[in-house]
């Protein structure tokens, strides 16, 4: 009897050992756990070669491109990898949006709205199957100096490793094996460069709102094929420098700015001046407010404040900053855009000799320069088409100057607003948003271009580059 009982007691230890040891591998293989001394293969892991963009949204004021946040991945709609529900995804999309082969389509700048637009992709353009281009290409880029107490830019050309398929000012730009091609919202070619001297990318356009190009210091713009030399000068900017579309910062007939030499004032469609050639910088009127830089000295201390005047010339609102970028961080500022614009905010030490920072932020402000109050804990990122890109426990959202959540902050990765449409995501996966926060373009990409022009460039492993064109349907 006690044999038996010795056997049985045997027999039911190692059933309760097998169990338990077959309990730890399903939970291992499950991830409840991690084992040191084995190495796990996930198959989550990006792909070899996958990249991500240098940065995320610009942080208020810097304008120099830091890095943010990206390893959250609650993002989890698109799939990474050769998964195949990832194959899925992109067959799916491939079957949900029309070609523009044989139609007669065009991608419009106009904003985005769903009831009379889509996206279209853009299968008339043979597209490199590298992520980047072998050219090493020269993009100009304005850094931000402070030289006896005021703000200097300096034009500096900075050399980058363009991607192979990219977007600039309305045009899809494709470099492959050192050739260099241009081609319009309709996948038609507007020219071929082989230049010997690299040609740069200003980021700006001309008073015909063409976009500008440079070779060594000497602007240039595209006509019939050909790269033709351009009258612009540098002076005459609206300002920031970055994808804009052509109406953005375009001075109204009646009010525009004039230079005389360095300095410049206001006048009005008959001629007359509003201001006289005074201000350090001055734009274009936007709802009835134009900005002007007047330095002068306060308490002794040579300050750099900004004001806007109305139609008669009057300051109505001063003492305050311009952000800091004046790159796609600086999106938003200068000109108003549905009664509310972007403005840096700085206050001083009331007592306190050299003056102290007490506080620098980047605020949205109406038409009489009253704040507007976001929800406690919240900061402004950028602004644009009406949307604040905002900032809360490092994740990005998009509030409405209406008083609307687009989205809450639950994104990692985020893109302000271009043309009613925005890139967000995370990492590994990002899509594009309408104006009301659905996905046009699920979060199935690694990178997505800004929306410029009505072109949107794609890049997966899986794809290669995609290209989509906003128009209507």
């Amino acid at each position: 009897m006690k044999k038996i009982n010795k056997y049985v007691a045997v027999s039911v230890i190692a059933a309760v050992l097998i169990a338990a040891f077959s309990f730890i591998l399903i939970a291992y293989d499950r991830g409840v756990f991690e084992l040191p001394f084995i190495k796990r293969f996930d198959t989550d892991t990006a792909p070899q070669g996958t990249t991500t963009e240098p940065y995320g949204p610009e942080e208020p004021g810097t304008g120099t491109g830091d890095q943010t946040d990206e390893t959250d991945e609650n993002i989890t709609t698109g799939q990474s990898g050769e998964d195949p529900s990832q194959f899925d995804v992109f067959d799916k999309l491939h079957d949900t949006y029309k070609t523009v082969s044989g139609r007669d389509i065009t991608a419009t700048e106009e904003t985005f709205d769903p009831e009379t637009m889509t996206l279209w992709r853009l299968d008339n353009v043979t597209l490199p199957y590298k992520d980047n281009s072998d050219d090493i290409v020269i993009r100009t880029k304005y850094l931000m100096s402070v030289k006896d107490g005021l703000r200097v830019y300096t034009a500096t050309a900075v050399p980058e490793i363009r991607r192979a398929a990219d977007v600039y000012m309305g045009l899809l730009v494709v470099s492959d094996n050192g050739n260099l091609t241009l081609y319009d919202g309709s996948g038609k070619p507007v020219l071929t460069y082989e230049g010997e001297e690299p040609l740069r990318f200003p980021y700006e356009r001309d008073e015909e709102n063409r976009p500008l190009f440079m070779i060594k210091d000497t602007y240039y713009v595209i006509e019939d094929g050909q790269l033709v030399e351009s009258g612009y000068d540098a002076r005459d900017n609206r300002g920031l420098y970055f994808n804009y579309p052509a109406s953005f910062g375009r001075a109204p007939d009646q009010y525009r700015p004039f230079r005389s030499g360095d300095l410049y004032g206001i006048r009005d469609t008959d001629g007359d001046r509003l201001r006289s050639a005074i201000y350090k910088e001055a734009y274009g009127y936007s709802e009835g407010l134009g900005l002007v830089n007047y330095p002068i000295t306060k308490s002794g201390v040579l300050t750099d404040d900004y004001n806007y005047l109305n139609e008669n010339g009057k300051v109505v609102i001063e003492n305050f900053y311009p952000v800091g970028a004046k790159d796609e961080g600086g999106i938003g500022a200068i000109y108003f855009d549905g009664g509310y614009v972007m403005v840096r905010s700085i206050k001083y030490h009331p007592l306190k000799k050299p003056p102290v920072v007490e506080e620098d932020r980047e605020i949205i402000i109406d038409t009489r320069g009253r704040e507007f109050e976001l929800p406690e804990g919240y900061e402004v990122v950028n602004y644009s088409d009406q949307r604040i890109l905002v900032k809360h426990n490092g994740k990005y959202g998009f509030y409405a100057v209406k008083g609307a959540w687009i989205t809450d902050a639950v994104y990692t990765y985020a893109k302000p607003y271009y043309e009613g449409l925005a890139v967000v995501g995370d990492a590994r996966e990002k899509g594009v948003i309408d104006m009301d926060g659905n996905f046009v373009i699920p979060p199935s990409y690694s990178q997505i271009s800004v929306c410029s022009g009505g072109i949107i460039v794609c890049w997966s492993d899986y794809t290669g580059y995609e290209v989509y064109i906003k128009a209507a349907k």
